[in-house]
């Protein structure tokens, strides 16, 4: 027989798989459901399997409404990229526009005849990375000090964050937002040189570095799960 920890997968009531993950920051179970449908429970630590498939079956209506609509719109999006024979994209979101990559043929990508979707998602890391320091560039004097380090990573849950040490870590995704919007994220990150939190004094900083930042803010919040959808992370 299996213990109690060996489920890593739980099912709703109509079968679909949740995955179970334990975090030893929970106070209590939640329920996630990513931009790709893919339904998590997230147990604190003393929590059991049998309690977290509990929850998931008093949820399952709610977990499978949300995962159909994430479902649906990565068809809709896979709609917008046009993939060719090898289900590559011609097409991709650049600094907020739909823009045509001619795979071997002098594209804007550089990328060859016999590229892959790495290929194209490694040429958008390198723009995410030049537009990331021209902003910081931009804002440079009205910094407290300048972040140690850049770093370009495709974060799941957050689009960027700034360590202890003074990291900064940008999700490569947001050169595909408007201009605008990037520069947010980088100002919010900025921001918390100086407020390492995020209270009423950091939202001020970053008014002063991005002022109508709320704008781009609330873009992000509304959009932002549509770009998680195009060149998905390898499971």
């Amino acid at each position: 027989m299996r213990g109690d920890g060996d489920e890593s997968v739980l099912r709703t009531a109509n079968g679909l798989p949740v995955a179970l993950r334990r975090s030893a920051r929970a106070r209590r179970m939640r329920l996630t459901v990513d931009a790709h449908g893919t339904a998590t429970v997230v147990l604190p630590r003393r929590a059991t399997v049998a309690q977290a498939r509990a929850f998931v079956r008093d949820q399952s209506a709610w977990l499978e409404r949300h995962a159909s609509r994430g479902l649906q719109a990565g068809e809709a999006m896979q709609s917008e990229l046009q993939p060719d024979a090898r289900g590559r994209p011609t097409r991709i979101l650049l600094r907020g526009e739909w823009v045509d990559v001619i795979w071997g043929r002098g594209s804007a990508f550089r990328l060859p005849a016999s590229g892959t979707p790495v290929q194209l998602e490694n040429r958008l890391r390198d723009l995410a990375r030049a537009d990331a320091i021209d902003a910081i560039d931009r804002q440079a004097h009205l910094l407290v000090r300048q972040p140690r380090s850049l770093t370009i990573r495709d974060q799941s849950t957050r689009w960027g964050s700034l360590s202890g040490r003074g990291t900064l870590s940008l999700s490569w995704r947001l050169i595909m937002a408007p201009p605008d919007v990037f520069a947010y994220v980088v100002n919010h990150e900025l921001a918390h040189l100086r407020h390492p939190n995020h209270s009423p004094a950091f939202w001020a900083e970053v008014g002063r570095l991005m002022p109508g930042y709320e704008t781009q803010r609330r873009w992000l919040r509304r959009e932002g799960d549509a770009l998680r959808r195009i060149l998905p992370a390898p499971s």
